[in-house]
């Protein structure tokens, strides 16, 4: 599963891919008992205080879990030892690490980044997509293709277009395997030749349901930013 900050910028590094080992939630919230009739969100005390929550259906897919491991290993403490959760397709302010409680709540909770800084309460990971190659400001000869990664939460990446003129036109990428379809997809575009001047790669991509990934610009706050990342690129 690819999990990403809620404060990544548009192009930024606050994403990663991983694979968690864990308990489905629903499996840990029955054995204590089951959720009631009334019941709206299930929250997540961590240790320190931090708390936040995910609607009740998200938290019953078989996709949430209790993590304790990640990369076939126990999970590391910078990730959240003894135990986290992870939700497919929710920003990682609410995949809660340190997890100390669990408890179902029968009203809207709101976690400490909603009521301290107002961000997002369903923090849904929107499509968005990375040039990594070539970089900014370099010739794009060297590398001879450009190529990064797409992501779109647990939607999965259907189709990720490159640009080699601004926007004005744009070329499909060839799509490496999926892993997951709640993780990242490499892409890679071979450069034509004649690319030669001052110019505007850009790149967008439509996720597993066929929806465009929004060219609109927004900023992380409240609920993930968003735009078409691009690099200039020039070369002789």
């Amino acid at each position: 599963m690819t999990l990403q900050c809620i404060s990544n910028l548009v192009g930024g590094d606050l994403v990663g891919t991983a694979k968690w080992t864990g308990v489905p939630l629903r499996r840990v919230l029955a054995q204590a008992g089951g959720v009631g009739p009334g019941a709206v969100r299930v929250v997540f005390h961590a240790v320190g205080g931090y708390s936040d929550s995910l609607p009740l259906a998200t938290a019953l897919e078989p996709t949430t879990v209790v993590a304790y491991g990640m990369n076939d290993r126990s999970l590391p403490r910078a990730h959240g030892f003894p135990a986290r959760v992870i939700a497919p397709g929710i920003y990682g302010m609410k995949n809660v690490k340190w997890l100390e409680r669990i408890e179902v709540v029968d009203y809207d909770y709101r976690g400490y980044w909603q009521r301290s800084d107002g961000w997002d309460n369903i923090a849904e990971i929107k499509t968005a997509s990375r040039i990594d190659v070539p970089q900014e400001l370099t010739s794009p000869e060297a590398a001879g293709v450009v190529a990064g990664v797409a992501w779109a939460g647990d939607r999965g990446i259907r189709r990720v277009e490159v640009s080699l003129d601004g926007g004005t036109s744009w070329a499909p990428a060839t799509l490496r395997r999926q892993l997951a379809r709640a993780a990242w997809r490499q892409w890679r575009l071979p450069l034509p030749a004649g690319v030669s001047g001052r110019r505007t790669i850009k790149v967008r991509a439509t996720d597993g349901r066929g929806e465009l990934q929004t060219p609109r610009e927004a900023p992380p706050h409240p609920s993930g930013a968003s735009g078409y990342h691009h690099v200039d690129v020039v070369s002789e």
